[in-house]
């Protein structure tokens, strides 16, 4: 315990712990960029409800700031095209809640006006899947799935 009795060693030392510990990722660093990576992430968004249906559903892409855009397969072009945003449901955003909550829908409420957000707790996560259970008041309803899409697997199937 002599050398750290060294003002200079002490010193250097608590700078590499300060440096270590800078360098980790916080959580909602790590979710944000599983969902949006470096600027924007696109990926299938499949439902399974509360009666075990399961739902083919849309393409949505994730950005780094915040913004979304939904996009729908055509079959007949095999392109996606973008769905045009509704006052009842206002996918524009999407937002971190916690480090196990996101928020990725929310729908207008007629009354007041005001856009609810819908929040879903994250099951999993990784670079190519993410699982999602909806939440409403305590009360766990759906699955989403979101894996990853590929931009290169589209343009080869032409």
């Amino acid at each position: 315990m002599k050398i750290l009795n060294n003002p200079r060693i002490s010193l250097l030392f608590l700078i590499f712990i300060f440096i270590i510990f800078s360098c980790k990722e916080s959580k909602q660093n790590k979710i944000q960029s599983a969902f949006a990576g470096d600027g924007s992430k696109k990926w299938y968004c499949y439902s399974i409800d509360e009666d075990h249906s399961f739902y083919p559903y849309r393409v949505k892409e994730f950005f780094k700031d915040g913004r979304q855009i939904q996009y729908i397969n055509n079959y007949t072009t095999k392109s996606l095209d973008t769905i045009p945003r509704s006052d009842m449901y206002n996918p524009e955003k999407w937002f971190i809640i916690n480090d196990s909550v996101v928020s990725i829908d929310s729908e207008r409420n007629p009354v007041s006006g005001y856009y609810h957000k819908s929040t879903s707790k994250i099951l999993f996560y990784n670079k190519d899947t993410i699982i999602l259970q909806g939440t409403k008041r305590s009360n766990y309803e759906g699955i989403l799935i979101l894996t990853r899409y590929n931009d290169k697997e589209k343009s080869n199937d032409k």
